[in-house]
């Protein structure tokens, strides 16, 4: 019968964690490393949405403030349609303000992102202000605060509009 060998005592100690344990230690780190950058993302940019409102609105009141100089309605239109298109810029992040109001409406990208309604009315708004840039009607100087109270609510209502996870 073969002779039983003992197990050999060492003095090397055992190591504290496996390496399957280290692994699932750096696997739930990562996890919690994506899920923590995912957050913050989706915290800064909605308070970016909220910014480009109020830029937006405030712009608006500046322009209600300066138009109660005499100022021309093809001066306003240009400076109310600049203001949308640079709002929906920072909304939609494209180059809108880049655009003429039939590229933006063929842009099907971003106005997909808007309800029909809404779709309509922009592109409604956006004509009727190409209209005053480039051939300004001269009875509706009267209605300068009519069209600032448009472009008021287009961008309040535009914004209403679009989900959240945009």
């Amino acid at each position: 019968m073969p002779e039983i060998i003992d197990i050999i005592e060492t003095n090397e100690k055992a190591p504290a964690l496996l390496p399957w344990q280290w692994l699932l230690i750096v696997c739930v780190g990562l996890a919690l490393l994506i899920a923590l950058i995912i957050f913050l993302k989706r915290q800064k940019s909605s308070t970016k949405k909220i910014n480009n409102l109020q830029q937006a609105l405030t712009a608006l009141k500046e322009i209600q403030e300066s138009s109660s100089t005499e100022k021309d309605i093809n001066r306003l239109s240009i400076e109310l349609s600049l203001l949308t298109r640079a709002y929906l810029q920072g909304r939609f992040s494209n180059n809108s303000i880049f655009q003429t109001h039939e590229e933006f409406i063929q842009d099907h990208e971003d106005l997909e992102k808007l309800p029909l309604p809404a779709r309509e009315k922009l592109a409604s708004y956006l004509s009727s202000l190409a209209e005053q840039k480039y051939a300004p009607n001269p009875h509706l100087a009267s209605e300068k605060n009519k069209l600032i109270e448009l472009t008021e609510s287009l961008l309040k209502g535009i914004d209403s509009t679009i989900p959240k996870e945009l």
